[in-house]
């Protein structure tokens, strides 16, 4: 008997597993790596209150005192199971410590480096704190404009913030605003009294030739016992506006022997550089050797605070449906700290949720060999491999399960879906009459129909199709799977009525109409046939099978002439079906074109002959069936 192909309607596997995917089984409320259980009960943790600006971060021996209480919110939202209060703890406490990393960073001299930690700091936690901290990293890289910008913000907010005040200073002296400087700085010591502010205003006034008010500014840093480095710094802002006779003075009170240090190439630049070296609470404090090595100490304790606290609040928003923005919390913790336990399942999973299943394989991996017995993450590794048509993973990844996926008809589905595909029928065969003996729902009756299509059982087919039925008559699905069933076990009268009953329920489906025809062709009816095959082709004229079955009974018929536009589509659309070609070369000796004749045998008996050469070829997905033969 010919036998036709024909395609899928309704319901598919993939769109079947992109469900299952999203089943409550596979929220991300697993044991060990989630929200803990309430162990206190406490609701209402207290909200984390706003940071003050940040001391230096020269001389931690721990984590500042403030952090310590942030990440004592975060552990109290933790034990209330609030997914909401856990986020917004976690967020708190991400934002200080990436704020004291981007500290350490641009006192060890890495500004570039310190400007991408506070930058993200700033996302978590957008406060004056942040936005200052932000601002002096981009000074100390001369993106002088950029800094000037966030300081602007903040005094438009806090018009007294001295540290803000300060750093404006600073940038108009950088861009030799003088004026502006003074102003800038006259604000901060309006507001507190501070060593580097009064230099600063000093050295600005004398640029602006104010030469008493500047010294009026430097007697506050003069004493009996100021040290020789202070006047060094009194040297450098007096030779920076040119006033030679103070130079002189200042550097002989120097001396020999007071600091000595690389000069800049502007003179302003220097005196900047001085302002760091006194005692001001608004200069980065310059580290010694053994706070370096605190500071290293620090970080590393830092780096994993963030990579908890990651995971902390992607498991959070998971929890909340947010999976794309969980998974990248996800990553963003594996940045810092790679060993985070549970941060690999949990990645996994949220890449599962997201459908990004070559990640949720890479990153689930690992856990299953690390622990077989995690039979969520098993089931979550399988169904990846099975959606990445890696179905010998998937098979291997799901048989530990054993009779327990039975529980979930979906992942059953797909388990047995992959031994089809690689050809493993009897273990598929035994998977199924299992999973036949649940509940199942139509859309998995159909799903399993289609399964024993594909292992060429028609009889059990039949036999799914009606019990879907007997759920619910009117499934077009239902009825035209057991149609192809039919015509394969060479019963084409009660498979035209399967095809028919789905032409009323889908009066357009075009499939159904293609294998309606077939089996009136079975059935001796061929007018009917033809007729049927030009409506499909009137709707759809690149349809393949319809030119050929078409084509080829009108040159049963005997009528070559009419033939050949259908069979030249056929193989213009499927160019690797020899039969086609066959056909063609028929058709075309028929009405005497002896060389298109040729052409079209020598490309058939090449393609034989390459398909000869085919011992086992690749599995079928389901819904479709063999294509027909000459």
């Amino acid at each position: 008997m010919r036998r036709t192909q024909s395609v899928s309607v309704g319901l598919s596997p993939s769109d079947f597993w992109g469900r299952f995917l999203f089943a409550p089984i596979f929220l991300l409320i697993f044991p060990g790596i989630l929200l803990s259980p309430s162990l206190a009960q406490q609701k209402n943790a207290p909200a984390a209150a706003p940071a003050k600006h940040r001391s230096s971060l020269a001389n931690p021996v721990s984590l500042t005192p403030e952090l310590q209480r942030r990440i004592q919110t975060l552990e109290l939202a933790k034990q209330s199971g609030d997914p909401v209060a856990v986020a917004t703890a976690g967020k708190s406490v991400l934002g200080l410590a990436l704020g004291e990393i981007g500290g350490i960073e641009l006192v060890s001299g890495s500004p570039s480096a310190a400007i991408d930690v506070y930058r993200r700091s700033k996302d978590f936690e957008n406060s004056p704190t942040t936005r200052i901290d932000l601002a002096q990293a981009y000074f100390a890289t001369k993106r002088l404009d950029e800094s000037l910008s966030l300081v602007t913000d903040v005094l438009v907010a806090d018009s007294n913030d001295a540290h803000a005040w300060y750093l404006q200073g600073k940038l108009w002296m950088a861009k030799a605003s003088y004026d502006e400087a003074v102003k800038s700085f006259e604000h901060v010591l309006a507001l507190q009294d501070d060593p580097a502010a009064s230099y600063l205003l000093g050295a600005a006034l004398l640029q602006t030739k104010q030469h008493d008010q500047a010294n009026a500014a430097f007697q506050k840093l003069q004493n009996p016992l100021a040290d020789r480095a202070t006047h060094r710094m009194l040297a450098d802002a007096y030779i920076a506006s040119n006033y030679m006779d103070d130079f002189k003075r200042e550097s002989n009170q120097a001396g020999p022997g007071a600091r000595e240090s690389a000069r800049h190439t502007s003179p302003i630049d220097s005196v900047l550089d001085d302002a760091a070296h006194l005692r001001s609470r608004f200069e980065p404090a310059i580290p010694t050797p053994k706070e370096r090595v605190q500071n290293k100490h620090l970080q590393l304790e830092l780096r994993t605070l963030l990579a908890n606290t990651l995971n902390d609040l992607g498991t959070a928003e998971a929890h909340q449906g947010q999976y794309s923005l969980a998974l990248a919390h996800f990553h963003e913790a594996a940045s810092w700290d790679v060993n985070v336990p549970g941060l690999s399942r949990n990645t996994g999973i949220a890449a599962a949720r997201v459908q990004d299943y070559p990640e949720c394989i890479r990153a689930l991996r690992p856990v299953i060999i690390a622990n077989p017995q995690d039979n969520v993450a098993r089931a979550m590794l399988g169904t990846a491999y099975f959606a990445t048509h890696s179905y010998a993973d998937a098979a291997q990844t799901f048989k530990p399960l054993g009779d327990s996926a039975l529980q979930l008809h979906e992942l059953a589905y797909s388990w047995a879906a992959s031994l089809v595909y690689g050809n493993r029928y009897p273990e598929a065969s035994d998977l199924l009459n299992k999973l036949e003996q649940q509940q199942l729902s139509t859309e998995t009756l159909i799903l399993v129909a289609q399964l024993w299509s594909q292992m060429g059982n028609y009889a059990k087919t039949v036999e799914i199709c009606h019990r879907a039925l007997d759920l619910d008559s009117k499934l077009p699905q239902a009825h035209y799977f057991a149609g192809l069933a039919l015509l394969r076990l060479d019963r084409p009268a009660e498979s035209a009525e399967e095809l028919r009953a789905v032409l009323q329920l889908d009066p357009d489906n075009t499939e159904a109409q293609f294998n309606l025809a077939f089996t009136l062709l079975q059935q001796s009816q061929n007018a009917q046939a033809v007729e049927l095959w030009k409506k499909v082709l009137a709707r759809n004229p690149d349809h393949p099978e319809a030119n050929y079955e078409l084509g080829k009974e009108l040159l049963t018929e005997g009528k070559p002439d009419e033939s050949l536009s259908y069979l030249e589509a056929s193989v213009r659309l499927k160019p690797q079906f020899d039969p086609a070609h066959y056909q063609l070369q028929s058709a075309y000796r028929a009405v005497g074109r002896k060389e298109d004749a040729d052409r079209e045998a020598k490309i058939y008996r090449e393609l034989k002959t390459k398909n000869r050469n085919i011992t086992l070829p690749p599995p079928r997905q389901a819904g479709t069936s063999p294509s027909s033969t000459d």
